[in-house]
């Protein structure tokens, strides 16, 4: 059987750890090469060689602040100079950090908002003009359930993942009639290392399990299988979307 994304290129920031990373090692098994762009350019090497002895595809390791403009331009440049082309971008770069409303700082405000929000809306906007030359393009956005469902002490997260989703749906609009798809994930709580170093342990595991129609908390690999179908042919009738991947985690809440 060909595998999905045979001959595709694609960036997937935040890639050198967590749901990115995941992303990125199951992108690269079903074909694709791959650029691991991440602020953590040690990391993002690692992960990259990794990737690369794994599966036998091309892959390039770019640091990069997606909230920086420049940065983001340099990286298009850099993934366009080496593999001469941009079919799928994921848009995972991000940023958490729960504090009560009435602590909350401005700085911490911008650099949530800077990093998830305005990070999708740069890193797009940038890919997008090389994905109008070729037609075609796969464009993922990794919101959260917590731009749909609050909880407490997310004053800039859920605001900045609930703008990712919209933003989704407006690029899915303008950007459909140049063949490229813009949809979102919404994951619900995924074991990772940034869930485990915030709220995720042995105690508070079994009580967001409880939460879920599915008594689960997520995998990454639940959350790169949906990445997969919306950036594979399978989903070439679907756009504008925000797929939760939650466990039924926002229906029963």
């Amino acid at each position: 059987m060909e595998k999905l994304l045979k001959g595709r290129v694609s960036v997937i920031t935040g890639a050198a750890r967590g749901i990115g990373k995941g992303i990125a090692e199951l992108f690269a098994s079903e074909g694709s090469d791959v650029a691991i762009v991440d602020y953590d350019i040690d990391a993002a090497r690692s992960t990259a060689e990794a990737i690369k002895k794994s599966s036998g595809v091309k892959t390039l390791a770019i640091k990069a602040d997606v909230s920086k403009k420049a940065e983001v331009d340099d990286m298009v440049n850099k993934v366009i100079e080496e593999f001469k082309k941009i079919d799928i971008l994921v848009n995972n770069a991000g940023v958490y950090k729960a504090v009560p409303f009435l602590e909350f700082t401005e700085e911490l405000w911008d650099k949530i908002i800077d990093t998830n929000l305005k990070g999708t809306f740069l890193c797009t906007l940038a890919v997008a003009k090389e994905m109008v030359k070729n037609k075609y393009g796969k464009i993922i956005n990794v919101s959260s359930c917590s731009g749909i469902h609050p909880n407490p002490g997310e004053t800039a997260y859920g605001p900045s993942k609930a703008g990712m989703l919209a933003l989704t749906r407006d690029n899915a609009f303008e950007l459909g009639k140049y063949g490229i798809y813009v949809n979102a994930i919404l994951p619900g709580l995924t074991d990772t290392e940034m869930t485990r170093a915030n709220i995720l342990d042995e105690k508070t595991e079994p009580l967001w399990a409880q939460k879920t129609a599915l008594n689960k908390i997520g995998k990454i690999s639940d959350q790169a299988n949906v990445a997969l179908f919306l950036a594979s042919h399978l989903s070439d009738h679907v756009t504008g979307e925000g797929i939760i991947v939650s466990a039924g985690e926002v229906m029963r809440q």
